[in-house]
């Protein structure tokens, strides 16, 4: 992620959409491209979200939040209100940028026992 800072009236620096998008390596014209455009308002973030370490893109924490409206994020909490596998839920969406879950065996089709 781009390197962040604050301006002088303190107002958060967020990374472009451009800078997003080279950031995690996104294929134009895919369904992650088209997320992470939809997930660009900011303004649901606490400030201090712009320059933290958690290493959660933004727009995802975006996301996050317009899905789950109910939680508290508390700045206290080191891993800032969110999920820990929300880091696991981006790193598959890196490798799966059409966003389509992998198609596992039929039902009674192989595995272990045959079915």
């Amino acid at each position: 992620m781009p390197k962040q800072h604050e301006d002088k009236d303190d107002a958060p620096r967020w990374p472009t959409l451009e800078e997003q998008l080279k950031a995690s390596k996104v294929i134009p014209g895919s369904a992650l491209e088209k997320l992470i455009q939809e997930n660009q308002n900011f303004e649901l973030l606490r400030h201090t979200e712009a320059t933290d370490k958690l290493r959660l893109p933004p727009w995802l924490r975006v996301y996050w939040r317009k899905q789950h409206p109910e939680y508290r994020h508390a700045e206290h909490d080191p891993t800032g209100g969110y999920p820990l596998a929300l880091r696991d839920l981006y790193l598959w969406m890196l490798e799966h940028q059409d966003l389509q879950p992998q198609r596992g065996p039929e039902p009674g089709r192989g595995g272990e026992h045959g079915g």
